[in-house]
């Protein structure tokens, strides 16, 4: 997404250990407090805000990559990104690279989304040229992006949401802009509980706001929604996750792809939700996931519990019993399909290719929300449904003659009990979704006992505030551990 005014950004990194203390302009910017006078400065700061968001430290590429690299998806053994290997190992120093990148960007694109929403109002009042529409759909998308923002940040930098640690410390939240050197505060760290009701606060607007299309790559209704159903989803309220991916799922314009692969492989599909671009010359910066992802191996317990599992024994029993034998097109070899997500041995992600868009949500991962959230209230019969469409798009019963048994596979579709469907459907998320920066989170949600080794609550399991923000900020309280 091109950047209007490369130069709009606030530089909040007053708290970030830069010398905005002593000179709070950037030389050739826009004067800080005129930069957003009419509608079309919004819209300028707008795009960059987008452009900050896809940063390739922020959502771009390290949100998803780190997530998968930490629940134990892939291990990084490359040797082009120093320092990643620390995050794959849970052996993550106060002084990360990587970590420090991603702190400063998070609020970078904050600091720029909260100049927008502070100047709204007046430049509404004095800019009669633009609909009130319009004015709705650029508050409703800066709102979504400061709630997509700390969403990320307090499920990294802090526990896990669960009642007991509602009081714990959160991220800082800062919903002001700084306009000047008097504007300057040193924020201490809201709580987790805070920090998600100020989440939700903003994609709520954002839900009311937005209309159900935009231009790809920008947020609208639906994405808005997607990202609404997700904080749900991490609450364990799975009642309002139904209530949320109904119209994401059932009522909405996103289609499956016909195979898995094909999402990725080609751009905008119907089965994207929202995506963050990489077009020519407007790449997400430092390379996409092909790139960071090129030098990660997958790791055996994601081919023992994910791969080799999402058909179960007494599955592959009856269906081997019978002379039939199961594809799975995201790991086949080349028999069916020639875009698997892994190399043909499993050893290596292949998943993006390397002008990747990258996705933030798409329809697969809340048809396998809304699965599990079905299943956990009770509607077993709902839940099967979307399961199968999942599975179904992705398995294939070949007979011995090496051709697809299409009629066959609805005869295989059985599960005993509710925790069979469960173990099922998460297990599938787990595969479905793997390399998305989903499988973290799920561990999270789930108080899995063994993250690597680690229970969900290990201190470990957070990253450090980094240390240039405690040397810059008195206010700051370090994570345990660190």
């Amino acid at each position: 997404m091109k950047t209007a005014h490369p130069l709009l950004i606030v530089f909040f990194c007053c708290l970030l250990a830069c010398n905005f203390l002593d000179d709070p302009e950037p030389t050739g910017s826009i004067p800080i407090g005129q930069a957003f006078r009419t509608a079309d400065d919004i819209e300028a700061g707008l795009v960059g805000a987008y452009d900050a968001v896809q940063n390739g430290h922020l959502l771009g590429r390290n949100l998803i990559v780190f997530p998968d690299l930490m629940g134990g998806n892939a291990d990084y053994t490359g040797s082009g990104w120093f320092g990643l290997p620390e995050i794959a190992n849970l052996q993550i120093s106060t002084t990360s690279w990587f970590v420090e990148n991603l702190w400063r960007q998070a609020y970078l694109s904050i600091s720029q989304v909260n100049q927008i929403l502070a100047s709204l109002p007046e430049v509404r009042r004095n800019d009669a040229s633009v609909s009130p529409a319009e004015y709705d759909r650029m508050e409703g998308e800066a709102a979504f992006l400061r709630g997509a923002v700390y969403f990320e940040l307090v499920r990294l930098f802090a526990l896990p949401y669960e009642e007991q640690f509602l009081d714990s410390l959160g991220v800082p939240l800062v919903l002001e802009p700084v306009l000047s050197k008097e504007d300057l505060r040193f924020p201490s760290r809201a709580t987790i509980g805070e920090v998600y009701q100020q989440v939700i606060q903003d994609l709520d607007l954002a839900i009311e706001k937005l209309q159900p299309a935009s231009q790809r790559g920008r947020a609208n209704r639906f994405t808005a929604l997607a990202y609404r159903a997700c904080v749900a989803f991490q609450q364990r309220d799975y009642d309002s996750v139904k209530q949320l991916t109904l119209e994401l799922v059932e009522n909405s314009p996103f289609k499956l792809t016909d195979t898995p692969g094909k999402f990725f492989m080609e751009k905008g599909t119907a089965e994207a939700i929202w995506v963050l671009l990489n077009e020519p010359g407007d790449g997400i910066t430092g390379g996409g996931l092909s790139n960071m992802f090129y030098g990660s191996t997958v790791r055996p317990n994601l081919k023992s519990e994910g791969y080799e599992k999402i058909v179960t024994p007494e599955q592959l029993s009856r269906i081997e019993a019978d002379g039939f034998r199961v594809v799975d097109l995201r790991v086949d070899t080349g028999f069916i399909s020639n875009y698997p997500f892994v190399t043909p041995d499993t050893a290596f992600v292949r998943k993006y290719t390397d002008d990747s868009d990258t996705p933030v949500a798409r329809l697969a991962e809340f048809m396998l929300m809304r699965a599990e959230a079905l299943a956990r209230t009770g509607d077993m019969e709902s839940a099967v449904f979307l399961l199968n469409k999942i599975r179904g798009r992705s398995l294939r019963i070949v007979g011995a003659n090496g051709f697809v048994v299409p009629e066959a596979e609805k005869d295989y579709v059985f599960f005993e009990t509710t925790d069979d469907v469960l173990e099922a459907i998460i297990r599938e998320r787990r595969v479905e979704l793997a390399f998305e920066g989903n499988y973290f989170h799920d561990l999270m949600r789930l108080k899995s006992e063994d993250v690597q080794g680690k229970r969900y609550d290990d201190p470990k399991l957070r990253f450090p505030i980094p240390q240039r923000e405690m040397d810059a900020n008195p206010a700051l309280v370090q994570n345990t551990g660190y």
